[in-house]
């Protein structure tokens, strides 16, 4: 029996030796690049010939990993993001997809990009990270190429329309709130104006201005309406531990965690962590965000605060030289993170609440505060909070005092580290490592030559009628139809009574002047 299975895999693995695979990866976050990096070098290293459009140079190289490198948006100045949390959900859409746009057409209008997409070449397979980009769809349309998906934030309202997945608004919240699955009655109802206000904007602004894009960048002419729901299928960096119970559809795939690996930490961290006694707290906010945007006298008082703590603290910070730095602090302008919360020490986390920090920091169970900027993160912090494994400090409330108060209810309340670590067991508890259950999935596409049967019928129908918009009104104008017809009926009837009624009170009367004559 053994060796049949070894005979079935060595088989399998020889028949999708080999591949030609692009993958587009063109966002600016370092930590997108991360995840992607991660997935197309696994592929190289399984024999697969990979392709890799990137706003980032690889940091392994190999011989079968080629990498088109766009980084026009990394290099430019980057944009103040904190105040993002205090848009009007409106102003939330257009933010968002106005990023997108920019990094799609970032993207298309790169030389190596165009070269590729006017050369000869022909790939087996696209691996495309998707965020509003749904002109790079094209991509597969353009190579005769199925699709694979990969979203960094999960499953979301982005891009759940793409493969079929159906969200209900009644226990799915919207990204741009807070809500969790478990919503009140006027929270479900805003998260329904929400969703709905989002399927407008995609369908009637963003779908034309992808258009234009395919029209402008690729040579073959495309309907944005006819590719877009050509993905086989969609990964997802999430997990039940991260995020909250969700009825997937069959061709989409949690692999949350699959990137985290034990790399060994630099001697003046490993250092700084051993001899932490009271243990140690990781302050990051993430790679698009800076700690300089905040006001300096709000970091002074932070630093003061973190003097008088008994740990050392691990902070991201953007100038290093910075003054008036307490001894138990250590700060770098970057951080293995993952390798630091893996470290015994590490008692708290302090964090922006991105996906990529809270699986790391749920993988590792290091409880968190989460103080959420924009995108994703309040939801994931929220999620976090109704877990036990977070405390939610908002931005706008963020002062030293407050800090203070959140790390010590992390620190001194014993349910939080219990609560992560239960959760930490929850996230490892898995049959197959991610990493390799994303592999099996990526080579089932190949292997199915696009593994159309996992697609599902949803993507056949028009947006109304998914969501029975052709119905309720049918239902709508039948009800009106029928209350007019009966009420129009009601009203003859009623007419006859009086009619028969002053007939005979006519006939009456006759017959009295007669008796008088």
């Amino acid at each position: 029996m053994c060796k049949l299975i070894i005979l079935i895999f060595v088989t399998t693995i020889n028949f999708i030796n080999g591949a030609k695979i692009l993958g587009v990866f063109p966002s600016p976050g370092y930590s997108q690049f991360i995840l992607g990096e991660v997935l197309m070098t696994e592929l190289a290293r399984r024999g697969h010939d990979v392709t890799m459009i990137s706003a980032y140079k690889p940091r392994e190289e190999l011989k079968n990993y080629r990498t088109i490198l766009a980084d026009d948006m990394v290099n430019k100045p980057q944009r103040d993001l904190f105040p993002r949390e205090r848009e009007h959900f409106i102003n939330r859409i257009r933010s968002v997809h106005n990023l997108g746009y920019l990094v799609t057409e970032n993207a298309l209008t790169n030389s190596g990009v165009q070269n590729l997409i006017h050369s000869n070449e022909t790939f087996d397979l696209v691996i495309l990270e998707q965020f509003l980009n749904e002109a790079h769809m094209a991509f597969g349309s353009h190579f005769n190429a199925p699709i694979v998906l990969f979203s960094s934030i999960g499953i979301s309202e982005w891009n759940s329309h793409l493969i079929g997945d159906i969200r209900l608004p009644s226990i799915v919240p919207v990204t741009k709130t807070h809500y969790t699955d478990h919503m009140s009655f006027f929270q479900r109802l805003f998260n329904s104006i929400v969703n709905v206000c989002d399927i407008l904007y995609r369908e009637l602004v963003s779908y034309p201005i992808h258009q234009e894009y395919i029209d402008k960048y690729f040579p073959k002419k495309m309907n944005l309406r006819d590719i877009i729901y050509n993905a086989s299928l969609m990964l997802l960096n999430s997990h039940v531990s991260t995020t909250q119970p969700a009825s997937l559809t069959t061709a989409v795939i949690e692999i949350g965690g699959f990137h985290v690996s034990s790399k060994k930490l630099p001697e003046d961290i490993q250092k700084f962590l051993d001899e932490a006694e009271n243990g140690a707290i990781l302050f990051s906010m993430g790679s698009n965000l800076n700690i300089s945007n905040l006001p300096l006298t709000t970091l002074d008082n932070i630093m003061e605060m973190f003097s008088k703590m008994k740990q050392r603290v691990l902070l991201k910070y953007e100038d290093i030289n910075l003054k008036n730095k307490p001894s138990n602090v250590l700060i770098s302008k970057w951080l293995p993170q993952s390798d630091i919360l893996e470290h015994r020490s590490l008692v708290a986390f302090v964090t922006h609440g991105g996906l990529l920090s809270v699986t790391e920091a749920v993988f590792h169970g290091v409880p968190m505060v989460g103080i959420p900027i924009f995108g994703d993160q309040r939801m994931n912090v929220a999620r976090c909070v109704r877990k036990g494994i977070a405390v939610h400090l908002p931005f706008q409330e963020l002062t030293a005092f407050n800090l203070h108060q959140a790390l010590v209810k992390v620190l001194e309340n014993r349910e939080y580290q219990d609560n992560s670590r239960r959760n930490a067991n929850i996230m490892r508890d898995r049959p197959v490592r991610p990493l390799n259950w994303a592999m099996y999935w990526i080579e089932y596409v190949l292997r199915h030559n696009g593994a159309i049967h996992l697609r599902n019928a949803s993507l056949e129908l028009y947006w109304f009628q998914l969501y029975l918009i052709d119905v309720i009104i049918f239902l709508m104008v039948s009800l009106i139809l029928m209350y007019y017809l009966i009420a129009k009926r009601q009203r003859i009837k009623g007419f006859h009574p009086q009619v028969t009624q002053n007939t005979n009170a006519k006939k009456l009367r006759k017959k009295n002047k007669l008796k008088k004559y």
